[in-house]
């Protein structure tokens, strides 16, 4: 069990130095060939740090861990909102421009709605593949248009380039010396995500969990580190509004690139447990939907909306594990959370819509 869990650890480490290999890279090749930041943010960079989620679902596709690719998926999806929003607005306090709440945030809860629809039927095929796939095209096309058009290069920025051009290397030097990064980060991702797929399906069996809970816990927050240090590290140097948009486009691109090459590739259909179809897919649509109304009180995030986001992430991770070993407890929680939880979020997001109309009536007269 202590070398499963030192290869768990050793393929979590390899997965982040890989892709923090695979970013700088990108990176320099963005100013080499005078790329901007923008278009290298929501191309290249987004699929980077979205390299650990395809790379584990795909390994874990072609083991045949159904439940650990989709629990992967949702489970790094629900930390992006939950996790990585709540730590960074404990930082520093977010904006929320009105084009995140009026274009990026419902794309996610469309995105999400179909993968639930898609999987109703308890199964994942390689057409419902190609439609999502056809999805991330249709995005892609979509993201270029905008850029194009809205000639707003600076406050849009997603990935923030810290190296001037005089800084990277000249000549031949510089393709071998960054072709090189960009190749051992790819290695170094693949050979994690084959370590930690292995030893999570190992400690899955000893603990006797199932591997969409390991998907949905242990796994989905590894694979989430990297758009953690991004997030908060935008949040230290002043741009935690950056956060938002990694978060969102990384919850498309898990669902729509991630998952959708993955059905293409893997040899087998992908079955879908009734757990997942009840409760983790609706948990992932509710919790992208909840993002408006919180979203909307006031255009920003704040230290109390982190400490709830923070609050429901803990307890969604702790009732699936007390659910997972049959705690006797887990109905008590369920009525708490319908009963009380839930009505006191929903009363507290009234109250701050309220304060922020309040706020808007007294800056008018």
């Amino acid at each position: 069990m202590i070398v499963t869990i030192a290869l768990f650890i050793a393929g979590l480490v390899a997965l982040i130095a890989g892709a923090e290999l695979f970013l700088k890279a990108v990176d320099h090749f963005g100013l080499k060939w005078g790329i901007s930041p923008l278009i290298m943010g929501l191309t290249v960079v987004a699929f980077a740090t979205g390299a650990p989620e395809l790379a584990i679902s795909i390994k874990a596709a072609a083991s045949g861990s159904a439940d650990l690719v989709l629990g992967n998926i949702i489970g790094s999806n629900v930390a992006n909102i939950l996790l990585i929003l709540g730590i960074t607005s404990l930082i520093a306090p977010i904006n929320i421009t009105r084009r995140i709440i009026k274009i990026d945030v419902p794309i996610v809860i469309v995105v999400s709605i179909v993968l639930m629809i898609l999987a109703f039927d308890g199964k994942l095929t390689t057409i419902d593949g190609v439609i999502l796939l056809g999805g991330f095209i249709a995005y892609s096309i979509y993201t270029y248009i905008h850029i194009q058009k809205s000639k707003e290069d600076e406050t849009e920025q997603i990935f923030e380039y810290e190296k001037s051009e005089d800084e990277l290397a000249k000549g031949s030097w510089f393709y071998i010396k960054n072709g090189g990064m960009l190749l051992i980060g790819l290695v170094m991702i693949v050979l994690g995500s084959n370590w930690m797929v292995e030893s999570a399906v190992v400690i899955a069996t000893v603990l006797g969990l199932s591997e969409l809970v390991i998907g949905l816990t242990i796994v989905s927050i590894g694979t989430s580190l990297p758009e953690v240090a991004t997030s908060l590290s935008a949040a230290r140097k002043g741009n935690a509004d950056i956060a938002v948009a990694n978060v969102l486009g990384s919850n498309l691109y898990n669902v729509l690139l991630t998952l959708g090459l993955t059905l293409i590739i893997a040899p087998n259909v992908l079955d879908v447990s009734a757990k997942a179809i009840n409760l983790d897919l609706p948990f992932m649509v509710a919790v992208s939907i909840a993002c408006i109304p919180i979203f909307i009180a006031g255009f920003n995030l704040t230290r109390m909306d982190g400490s709830i986001f923070l609050f429901y992430y803990s307890s969604y991770l702790t009732y699936l594990v007390l659910d997972a070993v049959s705690s006797s407890i887990v109905p008590t929680i369920e009525l708490a959370m319908l009963w009380v939880i839930v009505p006191a979020t929903v009363l507290y997001m009234i109250w701050r819509i309220y304060i922020y109309r309040k706020q808007i009536i007294r800056s008018i007269t």
